[in-house]
């Protein structure tokens, strides 16, 4: 159910002395949660008259926003100044506005009133592809309400040690992963987590290589290498996919923003379907739509996501992953990542589960399977609609206020085919696609995996358009094996497609 939106409103009145000549004021907002009486730090956008974004007293700035380590302190020429703070999407943002005179000082105290607690119910949120020094991400962690950053690193000089935080000191606490590697040479995308280069990566070294050298390779770290696909437009995927050495695609990355601007260049290899993902939200809607088309091929990848942030035009943990722990260390948080236990968004928290048990979970039946799907929603932003999605197809819909007469929930659903199956929250967003949706459930009826022949020859089609460009490239002759690799791998998997 939609959570109302409880926003402070405030008004500073200026205390005005007179005027000595220095020309500013100051203005003191302490920043609290509302229920907890407990100071907060937050991320703050300060605008003057003018609309300018300006930076306080002492405060890292990006972006146009400030972080706030629970008070504020602003000195400033006379004017109107308005603010934004957030900590997080769960609890309520406050806007403000303030004018400041000659000498002016001002005080004031802003409570934010929580609206969900996602740690009481094992959900830990992470960011995957955060672009700052790791000493200050992990304190715009803070104003973001995070659990975990992994830092992506484009370049690692020879024997540099990394810093990597490897487990907080006490069981739930923030921390940062730090040693990440981001393969950002052309036509790949590629970030390999809990592994770092031994050198410079040579730009004649396909990127399906590095990705067998990093799984092969026992990392002086405790977790095992986890390789993710940032870009799910890259030339290389179909070969990436048909290796099998894939934990998750970022199904929201950089190419998704807070304001719909500054986001990755974004150009697809191939179109699924051209003429259709137009406009501001197509983006959004196109990679999503090739991210079913992995499932649709019978592939068990789950989706993830990161904000980009220090390098785009975002904010940290925009793009976010919730990962279901029973205890909140790395390795259960990486576990559960992989196995898919988890859930993506962009803004709206949907925490939902099927029959009892989160994503990832594999559910059987010999004829036909009944499906309970319960969820808890919150958010800030206006929702279009909530749905059920199941191959591709829609199971269910709802607009938020039919969801809501129907007692908030959604009725049993009856399935007689294999295959996968989300649930979304689309917001009402125009100026960019801002969703929430689960990794997938799986289901099987009569023993026999869903594989569609014609999600495998989409992949197929990618992969003589990359083999070609390839061909022409430094790296035809060492990427040779791994498309003839992959060139067989999808055509096993179209032997044994069984829907079209």
């Amino acid at each position: 159910m939609k959570a109302s939106i409880l926003t402070s409103l405030i008004l500073l009145l200026a205390l005005i002395a007179q005027a000595s000549g220095q020309g500013t004021g100051t203005v003191v907002i302490d920043f609290l949660e509302k229920e907890a009486e407990e100071p907060l730090v937050c991320r703050v956008q300060i605008q003057d008259a003018r609309g300018r974004s300006v930076r306080g007293r002492g405060t890292l700035f990006q972006n146009g926003w400030n972080l706030v380590e629970n008070t504020l302190t602003f000195r400033g020429r006379p004017g109107d100044y308005r603010y934004r703070a957030y900590h997080g999407p769960q609890l309520a943002s406050a806007n403000g506005e303030f004018k400041l005179d000659k000498n002016s000082e001002g005080y004031d105290v802003v409570r934010m009133p929580r609206h969900a607690n996602l740690l009481e119910e094992s959900w830990y949120a992470g960011d995957l592809a955060a672009r700052l020094a790791p000493a200050q991400i992990q304190k715009w962690m803070q104003a973001e309400d995070l659990q975990m950053s992994a830092v992506l690193q484009t370049k690692v000089p020879p024997g540099e040690k990394s810093e990597r935080i490897v487990e907080p000191e006490n069981v739930g606490e923030p921390w940062v992963e730090d040693a990440s590697y981001l393969d950002d040479r052309a036509g790949s995308g590629l970030a390999l987590h809990h592994w770092l280069p031994p050198a410079e990566v040579p730009q004649d070294l396909p990127s399906t290589k590095l990705l067998v050298i990093a799984k092969n390779n026992t990392a002086p770290f405790d977790l095992p290498v986890h390789a993710e696909i940032t870009k799910l437009w890259a030339r290389d995927v179909p070969i990436w996919l048909a290796s099998n050495r894939i934990d998750s695609i970022q199904v929201l990355s950089t190419h998704l923003t807070l304001t719909g601007e500054g986001g990755a260049k974004f150009k697809p290899f191939i179109d699924p379907d051209p003429g259709r993902f137009r406009g501001a939200l197509g983006p959004g809607r196109m990679i999503e739509n090739i991210y079913w088309k992995v499932l649709d091929a019978g592939l068990r990848i789950p989706p993830s996501a990161g904000s980009g942030f220090g390098k785009i035009d975002s904010v940290l943990g925009y793009n976010r992953v919730y990962v279901a722990c029973a205890e909140g260390t790395a390795e259960n948080w990486w576990r559960g990542l992989k196995a898919g236990n988890c859930f993506v968004t962009s803004g709206p928290l949907l925490r939902a589960k099927v029959n009892g048990e989160v994503p990832g979970a594999v559910f059987q039946a010999e004829k036909e399977l009944e499906l309970d799907v319960a969820l808890t929603l919150t958010t800030s932003d206006p929702v279009s609609y909530l749905d059920v999605i199941f191959n591709g197809r829609t199971l269910y819909e709802a607009r938020l206020n039919e969801f809501a007469r129907e007692g908030g929930k959604i009725p049993p659903l009856k399935v007689k085919e294999s295959g996968w199956l989300v649930v979304r929250v689309v917001t009402d967003r125009n100026f960019t696609y801002r969703i929430a949706t689960t990794a997938p459930f799986y289901c099987e009826v009569g023993g026999e995996p869903r594989v569609s022949k014609a999600a495998v020859e989409f992949f197929e089609t990618w992969l003589a358009k990359a083999a070609e460009q390839i061909g022409n490239s430094s790296q035809a002759q060492a990427s040779a094996s791994f498309i003839n690799a992959a060139r067989k791998f999808w055509l096993d998997r179209k032997a044994i497609a069984n829907v079209p």
